[in-house]
């Protein structure tokens, strides 16, 4: 039966997902920043029927533990390092956006306990990273101010359809859900990115990383017109590593599977991909 679980790394208590057959190999799936684990929500049945899924919520996020002025790249992958660390056998990770990031991180620390990984979405290097930031200060700050002012949960889904609802593609589920993962979220979560990027993203070269990482990965991404941040010059330089395969999901941006016409085409992705990493 699915239950959530908490687990005990060194800083702070994480609460993950158990979904799956126990005696499964395991598939650990790390959502993006300022999300929870629920963002894999359409793809965890499915996967779950040849992997045991362990869907994360990062620290800060969903019902895992704060830790005020410790959101670094290297405090989440340290998180991930634990978790994996503690299997029966190696994982297959899946990351989407930050925790992409972090599941590339996590490889480059411990590529014995990764035996393949699906990353959706994620800026390949430190200037694109930091332009993505930069271009979304004021929104990060919008959501953090419609969080403090909102005295419930309620209140607060009600604020974000004033502020969002109008927009194409937003439904009152998508309301409900980031409603409650900004509900959830840490205040101070943001701080650390968007106060010194530099120390931020510390010991991130995805290009050192794909040197490191002998497993088999798959790149997902949008359209860049949409919103998604890898370009075509990107998948054309990841293709030149030849344990490194990509595709692009049309007609979605950013949020890939959590937008209608993303789900399907990302699960089939994901599928084929992870039917070729020998069990």
């Amino acid at each position: 039966m699915p239950s959530e679980k908490t687990f005990d790394a060194v800083a702070v208590k994480l609460n993950y997902l158990d979904y799956g057959p126990e005696e499964a190999e395991p598939l650990v799936m790390l959502h993006g920043g300022a999300w929870r684990w629920q963002e894999y929500l359409s793809l965890i049945p499915s996967l779950g029927r040849r992997w045991r899924v362990l869907a994360l919520d990062l620290r800060g996020n969903g019902r895992s533990g704060w830790a005020p002025g410790a959101y670094r790249l290297k405090d989440f992958t340290g998180d991930g390092v634990e978790f994996v660390g503690r299997l029966d056998a190696p994982a297959v990770l899946v990351g989407h956006s930050i925790g992409g990031v972090i599941a590339l991180m996590v490889a480059a620390r411990c590529p014995d306990k990764v035996k393949g990984l699906v990353i959706a979405d994620v800026p390949l290097t430190l200037e694109t990273y930091r332009q993505v930031i930069e271009s979304s200060r004021a929104i990060f700050a919008h959501w953090l101010a419609v969080k403090q002012s909102a005295p419930s949960e309620q209140d607060l889904c009600l604020a974000l359809a004033g502020a969002y609802g109008g927009l194409p593609g937003v439904t009152s589920g998508w309301l409900l859900f980031f409603a409650t993962c900004l509900w959830q979220l840490d205040p101070t979560f943001f701080d650390p990115l968007l106060d010194d990027f530099d120390r931020f993203a510390d010991g991130f070269d995805c290009e050192a990383i794909l040197k490191t990482v002998a497993s088999p990965i798959l790149f997902l991404t949008g359209e860049p017109r949409l919103g998604a941040v890898m370009t075509d010059g990107e998948i054309a330089w990841l293709r030149g590593f030849p344990h490194v395969s990509c595709a692009r999901i049309g007609g979605v941006g950013h949020l890939l599977h959590l937008e209608n016409a993303g789900q399907a085409p990302v699960l089939t992705q994901m599928q084929a991909f992870l039917d070729r990493i020998p069990a």
